[in-house]
């Protein structure tokens, strides 16, 4: 090679490094402006909360112990003392580590010729209770009554909402740090505005799934029993004395009541015979 031919590929060779560097370097520069502009266009495409796990995120299907069970059951009792029967259910729910929730005791009115002293108590308890204290709570709260009325009692399985929200929320924490990490690059006023909005959805809808995970952890951990209290007719209450005492009076009514027709027949049956007597009487004399 002569050495004019080889200062022509000397020359041609540095122009193709600068040609390559002017081409990188365009690039570079298209890549920032994207960088800042992009950083809109990622924020418009990265949803707030991606699809469900798959593959090996997957969630592992939950085995017995962690099935979430809402319980709620009612009770209608008969009680000697709806005062006490309150207490008492108190005093069961604390020794369960529980507590009543809402408490409603009512007096009922007085009819006519009722003293006030004698006036029925009704009452309505709503107690809430660890849920694996549930069946004893149950137990318990039925030895309290002299009578069961009524009972029922449901359980709701809300396993499947629970590991779908707790699934939505590792997906919105994970877009919440994406975004994060676009508003530290973000290279504009607008840019930061416009990362910072889609943040604040993001958050938003952070609390609210949040909110509604709480919301059933409590109502599985604990389960809701509402007692309605009552007492026991009065007879089934003053026992054998006092119907024999009723029995006795409503005998002694009758009795009296029987005496006054009598006597009523009586004097009627004597004017009778008297007028009767009146007109032989006067025959006697003629």
């Amino acid at each position: 090679m002569t050495t004019k031919s080889w200062r022509n590929w000397k020359r041609f060779g540095a122009l193709g490094v600068i040609g390559s560097a002017m081409l990188l370097a365009a690039c570079g520069g298209r890549t920032v402006n994207q960088s800042g502009s992009g950083t809109e266009s990622r924020a418009q495409q990265d949803p707030a909360a991606g699809p469900g796990p798959s593959g090996d995120n997957a969630l592992p299907e939950p085995n017995i112990q962690d099935r979430k069970i809402v319980r709620n059951a009612n009770l209608e009792l008969r009680v000697d003392s709806v005062t006490t029967a309150v207490q008492q259910i108190d005093d069961v729910a604390a020794g369960a580590g529980g507590f009543v929730s809402a408490s409603n005791v009512f007096v009922n009115s007085a009819s006519d010729g009722e003293d006030t002293a004698s006036r029925t108590q009704t009452a309505t308890l709503t107690v809430r209770v660890p849920a694996d204290a549930y069946p004893t709570v149950m137990s318990r709260l039925r030895g309290i009554s002299k009578e069961t009325v009524s009972e029922t009692s449901t359980a709701s399985e809300v396993t499947e909402e629970f590991t779908d929200l707790q699934a939505r929320l590792r997906n919105l924490q994970a877009t919440e740090q994406r975004y994060l990490d676009l508003l530290n690059k973000a290279a504009s006023i607008d840019e930061i505005l416009t990362v910072q909005d889609r943040l604040n959805g993001v958050r938003l809808e952070i609390e609210q799934v949040t909110g509604r995970i709480n919301v059933l952890s409590n109502l599985t951990d604990f389960a809701s029993i509402t007692v309605e209290l009552s007492p026991l007719p009065a007879i089934a209450q003053g026992g054998t004395e006092n119907w024999v005492q009723k029995a006795w009076n409503a005998s002694w009514e009758t009795s009296q009541d029987a005496i006054v027709v009598l006597g009523t027949i009586a004097i009627v049956s004597a004017v009778f015979l008297a007028w009767l007597a009146v007109p032989a009487a006067i025959t006697l004399v003629i």
